[in-house]
């Protein structure tokens, strides 16, 4: 039972904070209280939010990391590593998330090695 919370997006709150500017210890600091305060508070408030809305919320995170992740990494990457990327991206929607990290390990050790 190591590791993170379940479904904690920390990476869409990274990057979310990335794109709004957050930078410096105050600001830092506000997000690690507020991820404090919601991580206490969160269930009985996620009851007045509307379930179309967390979706949406959901739907457009999940959209603007694959094009950052697919769309926007088109030019950064030689072939081998950009048909690893989508590879993976297919292995992870067709057959889920442990698979995936085996196919990334597959691709790093064939795109590296």
């Amino acid at each position: 039972c190591f590791g993170g919370l379940q479904n904690y997006m920390s990476y869409t709150q990274s990057v979310l904070y990335a794109k709004s500017g957050g930078g410096g210890k105050h600001s830092s600091l506000a997000i690690v209280l507020m991820t404090a305060a919601l991580f206490v508070y969160g269930p009985m408030i996620s009851s007045f939010i509307p379930r179309c809305m967390a979706g949406t919320l959901l739907l457009h995170i999940g959209i603007d990391l694959f094009l950052e992740g697919v769309y926007d990494s088109f030019n950064k990457f030689d072939n081998l590593e950009y048909s690893g990327i989508w590879f993976i991206t297919i292995v992870m929607a067709t057959k889920g998330m442990s698979a995936a990290l085996v196919a990334g390990v597959i691709t790093a050790l064939s795109t590296y090695a």
